[in-house]
């Protein structure tokens, strides 16, 4: 007879970004070596473990409905040999053993999160930081994995500063053309002396990074895959940050 095809099941997403996860999986880590002095049948063991593997669930979904690999390798490892009519020194001892390994487990996790992890961007000799209006609409997002959330406050920020500056009634490409454009006309945000080509063609240059966040933020509604990646996030608000400063050292030519 014919073995019947096992359907499919259905995948379960992550729900926890990996800032968050790294968060909650060391506070399971810290009590491990109280758990591990604890008498093998205590239900404060059973809590324990039941509560890490409902974060390594969060932290790495199932695939195809199955456990993850590091979420079954938490749940199902062993401290040595099952053996029948153990006595309760040797349960204990067992106990110990796979709760040893447990942490090991749970250090390996982390670690590989961390990878994972939104980057912290050293940059010699310090610590890159998001100008602060971009850390203020953004920075809690990013951090918490929401990348085109993320991504679209600080578009909107740049943008909104471009209108305030400016003080023109327009959005978009328009805004960015009458703001930063150069040929035959004085642009109203002004970068240089604009006295040589080379400074024309900077001025044009940086209107252009700022009409590129225009058609960022428009694609943004439609796209993920611009946003479904934290080193690449964090450029993106990297530029944001970049536009920002650069605003605040231009000249503002109004009538």
């Amino acid at each position: 007879m014919a073995q019947r095809k096992q359907q499919a099941r259905e995948s379960v997403p992550v729900t926890l970004p990996p800032q968050r996860a790294i968060e909650l999986l060391r506070k399971q880590l810290a009590p491990i070596d109280e758990i591990k002095q604890l008498q093998y049948n205590d239900p404060e063991i059973m809590k324990w473990a039941l509560t890490t593997e409902s974060i390594l669930d969060g932290a790495f979904g199932k695939p195809d409905g199955e456990k993850h690999k590091n979420t079954w390798e938490f749940a199902h490892c062993a401290g040595g040999p099952a053996l029948m009519n153990m006595t309760g020194g040797a349960i204990q001892g067992n106990h110990i053993r796979r709760t040893e390994r447990r942490k090991a487990i749970l250090e390996s996790i982390i670690e590989q999160l961390e990878i994972l992890a939104p980057p912290a961007a050293q940059v010699a000799p310090g610590q890159y930081q998001f100008h602060p209006e971009i850390e203020r609409v953004s920075g809690e997002l990013f951090r918490d994995g929401h990348y085109k959330q993320a991504a679209l406050e600080a578009y909107i920020r740049v943008i909104d500063e471009v209108k305030a500056k400016s003080r023109l009634g327009l959005d978009g490409d328009p805004l960015m053309n009458q703001a930063f454009g150069c040929d035959k006309q004085t642009p109203v945000i002004q970068f240089n002396s604009l006295q040589s080509d080379a400074e024309r063609d900077e001025q044009r240059g940086i209107m252009f990074l700022f009409k590129g966040v225009v058609g960022l933020r428009n694609s943004k509604a439609h796209s993920n895959t611009l946003f479904n990646d934290p080193s690449r996030a964090h450029e993106y608000l990297a530029l944001a940050s970049l536009l920002m400063r650069v605003l605040e050292i231009a000249t503002i030519n109004r009538p």
